[in-house]
């Protein structure tokens, strides 16, 4: 009795399976904007093909069973003849704008530019696979990627022959200047390719956005080629002895100031922007607004130690200075170019005063040297987040808010106080 259940029910099965098949070879004729459509079997599971308004269309079922999987395909057609098309009529400029609009979403002007240019009035259902390999080799091949590119590559080359060959080094071999740019090649490279991912991970936030909201399914989203392997991150670091001499060759003006970015890791342009009114009565603490952190948190900065010592040289100068409200605390006037100077003097960097050309060593470079000068003196991941403002594990595994004590006692341990 068994047995024959078995046999009934896959006999039943597959009359199942052969009236779906009918009825769709019945309406074939019939359908103007919804194809047939088909089920494939990929691997273990099924795909749904469907060609909907003349795009071809492909979903996943999730199941191994042929039964299920064309009873899937039927209610996608079912959905879409009752009108249920409009995702596949949906254009790149809508979901872009429900993104920016409805999501209150940022995003970078050039990465806009490209995806605009090349998306413009496409259907989101016509950008697949194939269609975001395109925009890779179209973007990579824009005429200005290609000149920044050569650019890029010619610096960095000079860069990292001039580094190789400073200190009285003897000069390079043919098969050494060879490694240094085949080297050189591959970081500039990988930087075009990284730019080219981050437009794409831009695309890939606008569709599962749609997703989130019911606009699409999760299905709907194509698999995106995002390269991987590509890390070219700036990894520039500041050591003592190069700080000591920087100071040497930098006016005596700005020594404040770069000793400023050198213990915090403040962003220079946000540093700039600190006024006297920013700092309390008693000359203690400097108060930072949210509007010029990176994680846009308001912050507190002690300027004294628990001794009664200040932590930075221009303390002493603030309590001797006429307070004038929105008079900045620092100054930086030619900053930029005394810094370029400065590097190239070092071998720190290459400057080209005619063409306002740098490649080297940068401020923001400071960033990196204060949270690993941090780290390295014991200061917990967390504090030094607080202080240097990041509020993501990018740099650090984790993020807390920390009080003014937690932020003294960082600056106390890491000047051995």
């Amino acid at each position: 009795m068994k047995t024959s259940g078995r046999t009934g029910s896959a006999t039943g099965n597959r009359t199942r399976i052969l009236a779906l098949r009918g009825r769709n070879r019945g309406n074939r004729m019939l359908q103007h904007e919804i194809s047939e459509g088909f089920l494939r079997k990929v691997g273990r599971n099924y795909f749904m093909i469907l060609t909907i308004d003349g795009q071809r269309q492909q979903r996943r079922t999730g199941t191994a069973v042929e039964v299920k999987a064309a009873e899937m395909l039927e209610d996608w057609k079912a959905q879409a003849k009752s009108g249920v098309v409009e995702e596949a009529r949906l254009r790149y400029e809508a979901m872009r704008d429900e993104y920016i609009q409805k999501g209150g979403k940022q995003v970078q002007e050039s990465i806009l530019r490209d995806l605009n240019m090349f998306f413009k009035n496409i259907r989101i259902s016509a950008i697949t696979v194939k269609k975001l390999d395109e925009f890779r080799t179209w973007r990579e091949s824009l005429a200005q990627v290609v000149e920044y590119r050569n650019e890029t590559l010619a610096k960095e080359i000079s860069l990292r022959i001039q580094k190789a060959t400073s200190n009285g080094r003897k000069k390079l071999s043919p098969g050494q200047k060879e490694k240094i740019e085949e080297e050189a090649t591959t970081w500039v490279d990988n930087g075009v390719k990284a730019t080219t991912n981050r437009r794409l991970t831009v695309l890939r936030a606008m569709f599962n956005f749609l997703v989130k909201r019911g606009t699409i399914q999760k299905t709907d989203v194509p698999s995106f080629p995002i390269a991987n392997n590509v890390d070219n991150k700036r990894r520039g670091y500041l050591d003592k002895e190069d700080m000591d001499k920087l100071l040497k060759i930098l006016p005596g003006y700005l020594h404040p100031f770069v000793r400023f970015l050198y213990a915090t890791g403040m962003r220079s342009g946000q540093a700039s922007q600190l006024t006297w009114d920013m700092v309390d009565a008693k000359v203690t603490e400097l108060h930072v607004p949210g509007e010029l952190t990176k994680n846009g948190e308001d912050f507190t900065l002690p300027l004294m130690y628990r001794d009664g010592m200040p932590m930075f040289d221009f303390v002493t100068d603030l309590k001797k200075s006429v307070r004038q409200p929105h008079e900045p605390i620092f100054d930086t006037t030619d900053f930029r170019g005394q810094w370029r100077q400065a590097c190239a003097k070092l071998g720190l960097g290459i400057d080209n005063p005619e063409t306002q050309v740098y490649r080297g060593l940068r401020p923001h470079d400071f960033g990196r040297t204060a949270c690993r000068n941090m780290i390295k003196a014991g200061i917990p991941q967390a504090v030094a987040m607080a202080i240097s403002g990041h509020k993501t594990d990018s740099m650090f595994r984790r993020y807390a808010i920390m009080d003014k004590s937690a932020v003294q006692e960082a600056f106390e341990v890491l000047a051995s106080k």
